[in-house]
């Protein structure tokens, strides 16, 4: 707390010294820093280059004009630093503007800008800054958004990471102080994961096996571009999904010149480097590497792990090959490696607590990489081929040690779960009005999962699971986009899965609507099916009692029907309102077979619950329903500031095999989120930016089942009162987070600093009371608390 106290009044002593340090330039002559904006502007349909739009670049009462070539290309020369707004116009299409642009130096600024054709009988004099914040996919018709890698620096309590940004969208749940989210009462485990087009493993440090979150992202902000997150109504083309789906993109390295960005802080080293393969060509590299150990946040007094400081290190990349006439070629990835590792002390009067006497080497690894083409066959149709492997890997063993400090093995496990995969789509535009996307996805799925945990009423070791094998799943989706005026689209499609260890298969119709009312105002509905492949130790982990489950291989995937309706307005051109409110029923929900054991997938984020002695044999008879109401006013950042509030009133229940119903344990039922920002110019020649953002979240508290304390003391494990599940509420979630940023910008470099702080008021907010296996005692459940980080970073 003393460090964050005298980085705050840093950061503030500079702001102070910087402002009046703008008051006195306006007597000298400006030393301006510039820096070059360029790009390439394509056709969203049709993926062609526009030639002949006109880009137009506001800055200060002054403009600047370019047009593209026959490549579609464009360049800003001497674009002053700073923010800018940045439009794009073309007759027969919709005009795009980028209201939030950050222009810094030391790098070169590069857009891929994508326009829609349109043809503008709306007559609409006002273009809104909301407009560049529309999904990517042109598919999307509702509950959907895109955000840049600036937006994700940005928000308070982010710490480069889209799943922690995301948590003050509408209809999303912070699902504690990890980057886990819970997207309109859905499980976190039901969030999908997918990069350049396909669906890839948790990009996540230290998340548990099953889940879709965790401790850190691997995702690094310098090699992320503009990106696509969901949380409801998906267009056909997405499978494996029934909550939210983050549909990442990487951007291209630099093709004109070499560019490194160096970054040091309490979340790690790292470096970035991008730039052409050799002079001249269009072939590019972007790579960037980070390492850390947390002991940073350990040696100011921040407890980050109960078993020890976590390490880790992650990789991501992205490589560029395009040819003349075979299409453009891309090598794309992201892995990572982590560890934690903790030796008892060889001391047993030290010992207060059972972990206190055990070796524990926990380790997460995680990766995937794939292999991309595109060609564009005519100024109608376009193909896109992509193979993919990804592998994960959570183990962990501990041993128990006597007061002679005999060692004994009390815990052992290894999750490893590969893929190979495969995702080809054709996307043809017939006519002015009609685009018709269709494509197959494949996967090949490798387990080898084992576990070895101790039971206490057997005094031995029991083995929870242990089966190696294969097996994989197939989708096929077709989908209709159609312009039935100049004001209402229409996309019709289906998706069709099949899942081979069940032999089971879907056919899942989808709809989508977006009717533009008036300029301003915009009406948007999404229904379909939808399905979702549980963790696939569910399908092989023995029941509690040591007997096989060998017929949970006929388990299918969890299904869902749903629906969302929204309305959008435009109060001014940087103010809008949005509103959507949605039902969604889940069928065909793996549950307990044991009627008396109300289990139920819908109500866990991992695979913990195989560890337990309740947990039997599962069956597709459960069910489950979220609704709920989301409400957002957001105002995009101009005039230096930008707001967003959002609130979400929601219900979320599930039945198990007795038919009866219960609050899952992410029935919050409400949650608001106020995010803002403020940004001034400073330094002598207004070169320099300094930014201020706040974030905070409440929420309602996390249902949780009463504890029966002598049957937990008797097994030595958490036994819940079956009859009362998820009765209880924890006290609500609050959280306040803070960041304050300082750009440097010269020349030919730029410095940012950013000191960013999750929960500043080191509130200690809880999940209810848990049985405590280390202390043997029923106790609150809680949180990390505060995590003060500060980040350095210089780019040239």
């Amino acid at each position: 707390m003393k460090l964050t106290s005298i980085l705050i009044i840093a950061m503030a002593t500079q702001a102070t010294q910087s402002l009046a340090q703008v008051q006195d330039s306006t007597k000298t002559n400006r030393r301006m820093v510039t820096e070059t904006v360029k790009g390439t502007v394509l056709d969203k349909n049709t993926r062609l280059p526009l030639i002949g739009a006109t880009i137009i670049l506001s800055s200060n009462g002054d403009t600047k004009s370019v047009s593209t070539d026959q490549q579609g290309v464009f360049r800003l020369l001497q674009v002053p630093v700073g923010r800018q707004v940045l439009r794009v116009r073309m007759a027969g299409y919709r005009q795009e503007e980028l209201s939030e642009l950050l222009i810094t130096s030391g790098r070169e600024n590069i857009l891929n800008i994508e326009m829609e054709p349109q043809a503008n009988t709306l007559n609409e004099a006002v273009v809104y800054a909301n407009t560049g914040k529309q999904p990517l996919n042109q598919m999307a018709m509702t509950s959907g958004r895109s955000f840049s890698p600036e937006e994700t620096n940005r928000y308070a309590g982010a710490f480069f990471d889209p799943a922690r940004m995301a948590q003050s969208f509408p209809g999303v749940v912070a699902g504690g102080d990890d980057n886990e989210i819970i997207v309109r009462g859905n499980s976190p485990k039901s969030l999908q994961w997918r990069l350049e087009g396909i669906e890839i493993v948790n990009p996540n440090h230290f998340g548990a096996e099953g889940a879709a979150g965790g401790g850190i992202s691997m995702l690094n902000t310098m090699v992320l571009g503009k990106s696509d997150f969901y949380t409801g109504g998906l267009a056909a083309e997405y499978n494996n999904a029934i909550s939210g789906v983050f549909d990442l993109k990487f951007r291209k390295g630099n093709t004109d010149k070499r560019e490194y960005t160096f970054n040091v802080g309490v979340l790690g080293v790292g470096a970035t480097l991008e730039g052409p393969f050799k002079k001249g060509s269009d072939a590019s590299y972007l790579i960037s590497y980070r390492y850390s150990s947390l002991s940073l946040l350990e040696k100011v007094g921040v407890k980050v792990s109960d078993t020890g400081i976590p390490k880790y290190q992650d990789l991501s990349f992205n490589f560029v090959f395009p040819t003349k006439k075979a299409g453009t070629f891309s090598l794309f990835g992201i892995g990572g490696l982590g560890k934690i590792k903790e030796t008892a002390k060889r001391n047993f009067q030290e010992w207060e607590e059972r972990t206190d006497a055990q070796d524990m080497n926990l380790g997460f690894n995680a990766g995937s990489a794939g292999l991309k083409h595109q060609y564009i066959a005519n100024d109608r149709l376009y193909f896109t081929n992509i193979i993919s492997a990804s592998v994960s890997r959570n183990s962990n063993k501990t041993d128990t040690l006597t007061q002679d400090y005999v060692t004994s093995l009390y815990h052992k496990d290894k999750f490893t779960n590969t893929a190979i995969r495969y995702a080809g789509s054709l996307n043809y535009r017939a006519n002015s009005k009609n685009t018709i996307r269709a494509g197959i996805n494949a996967s090949l799925l490798r387990y080898d999962l084992y576990a070895l945990t101790y039971d206490t009423e057997l005094a031995a070791l029991k083995e929870r699971i242990n089966e190696k094998g294969n097996t994989s799943t197939y989708d096929a989706f077709a989908q209709l986009k159609t312009e039935l005026s100049d004001r209402l689209t229409l996309n019709t499609g289906v998706h069709a899965n099949y899942f081979a260890l069940s032999k089971s298969w879907t056919a899942e119709p989808r709809l989508g609507l977006n009717w533009k009312v008036a300029a301003d105002q915009t009406i948007s509905f999404g229904t379909g099916l939808y399905n979702r492949l549980e963790p696939l130790s569910y399908y092989f982990a023995k029941n509690g009692t040591g007997q096989n489950t060998t017929d949970n291989t006929a388990l299918s995937p969890t299904k869902s029907a749903q629906a969302v309706i929204g309305y959008e307005k435009n109060l001014s051109r940087t103010l809008r309102f949005k509103t959507e409110v949605y039902y969604q029923h889940l069928y065909n929900v793996p549950v307990s077979s044991d009627p008396d054991m109300n289990f139920s997938l819908l109500n866990v984020s991992d695979i913990s619950a195989i560890g337990t002695s309740t947990y039997r044999q599962l069956v597709n008879k459960g069910t489950g329903r979220n609704y709920g109401i989301e409400l957002t006013v957001e105002k995009s950042l101009s005039k230096g500031y930008y707001f967003m509030a959002t609130t979400s009133i929601f219900d979320s229940k599930f039945k198990a095999l007795n038919g009866k119903e219960y609050n899952t344990t992410f029935n919050t039922r409400y949650v608001g989120n106020l995010l803002l920002g403020k940004e001034w110019t400073v330094g002598k020649n207004k070169n320099n930016l300094f930014g201020m953002n706040a974030k905070l979240i409440y929420a309602g508290g996390r249902k949780y089942s009463p504890v029966l304390e002598d049957e937990s003391l008797r097994l030595d494990e958490e036994i819940i009162d079956q009859s009362r599940i998820n009765t209880l509420t924890a006290d609500p979630y609050i959280r306040l987070d803070f960041s304050s940023s300082y750009r440097i910008n010269r020349k030919k470099v730029s410095h940012l600093i950013i000191l960013d702080i999750q929960n500043i008021l080191n509130r200690e907010n809880t999940v209810g009371m848990h049985y405590n296996f280390s202390k043997r005692v029923i106790e609150p459940q809680k949180w990390t608390g505060i995590i003060p980080t500060i980040n350095y970073r210089i780019e040239f």
